[in-house]
């Protein structure tokens, strides 16, 4: 991915509106109401890399009330993209983090991010420390580099006062010593949530934040089912995780941002609430985690 490739997005910044008079209720293509959405993790850099245009990209969140991002720079070059389009983009607002994927723990990128995270540490835009974590699925043979490069960007967190957002496969009890021995008082975000309900329990003791993808739309995904429809909703935020993991009836196809839409639907339906009452509280729960206002 050229960081030229960000260019297209730039059209963002035509028609903008400003945020202040943007419309606090979204009309959809039926003519009802509903909440405005921010995809509380997303990575458009990929979404583009795999042939989605900025105006398919834009339509997308248009026609599903989608109003803001946060695009996740997860190595060296997806975290110089992200910066640069949080700050060219205007017609949707975009924010960032910073961090270092466990798949890639044992590449030189994640000195780089160390000292990115110092670097930006005023700017505005950059709202957390992510993803980073621990990953046995793919990865255990390199568990203890990732242990290492994961308590690293904890650490860096704490000195920029900023929140981590998790990534955990096949690592909870390792995720969870971590967590306990690094991150008292930081914010705790456990981004695309695929465990059961002990799990998240572990999760929620050391008050963390559970963000649901379009995972738990699937039909195989019983387990975390059961744990989206008892999560507390103060506690709940919704993904895409874009260009992974559509939600249906988009499983299969490329994920983008404007998908999130169907993922709040579902868990409305999940827990028998009025999908505006959730969509208002999961955005009110996501501006907190990373501090938007």
């Amino acid at each position: 991915m050229e960081l030229v490739d960000i260019q297209d997005l730039k059209s963002w910044g035509s028609n903008a509106v400003p945020v202040q008079l943007r419309p606090r209720v979204h009309i959809d293509a039926d003519g009802n109401p509903s909440v405005p959405l921010i995809d509380g993790h997303c990575h458009l850099d990929m979404v583009v890399e795999r042939g989605l245009s900025a105006d398919e990209i834009t339509q997308g969140l248009e026609e599903n009330g989608v109003v803001s991002l946060v695009e996740i720079g997860a190595d060296k070059q997806a975290m110089l993209w992200a910066r640069t389009l949080a700050h060219t983009a205007c017609r949707f607002e975009v924010y960032y983090t910073i961090g270092h994927h466990p798949g890639e723990a044992a590449t030189a990128d994640a000195e780089f991010g160390l000292k990115f995270i110092d670097e930006n540490k005023n700017d505005a835009r950059f709202v957390a420390v992510g993803e980073i974590g621990l990953d046995y699925y793919y990865h255990k043979d390199q568990s203890e580099i990732q242990k290492k490069v994961f308590t690293d960007f904890v650490r860096a967190a704490r000195r920029v006062n900023r929140g981590i957002a998790i990534h955990t496969r096949e690592a909870h009890a390792d995720t969870m010593e971590i967590l306990r021995r690094e991150a008292h008082g930081l914010k705790i975000l456990i981004h695309c949530f695929t465990g059961n309900a002990q799990e998240m329990a572990d999760f929620l003791s050391l008050g963390a934040f559970i963000s649901f993808s379009g995972i738990v739309t699937f039909k195989n995904a019983a387990a975390l089912q059961e744990a989206a429809k008892i999560c507390p909703e103060e506690r709940m935020l919704v993904e895409t995780d874009a260009p992974f993991l559509a939600p249906v009836p988009f499983r299969g196809k490329v994920n983008q941002p404007g998908y999130v839409r169907h993922t709040l639907n579902f868990l409305a339906k999940l827990r028998g609430v009025e999908a505006n009452t959730l969509a208002a509280q999961c955005v009110n729960n996501t501006h907190e985690f990373y501090s938007i206002v």
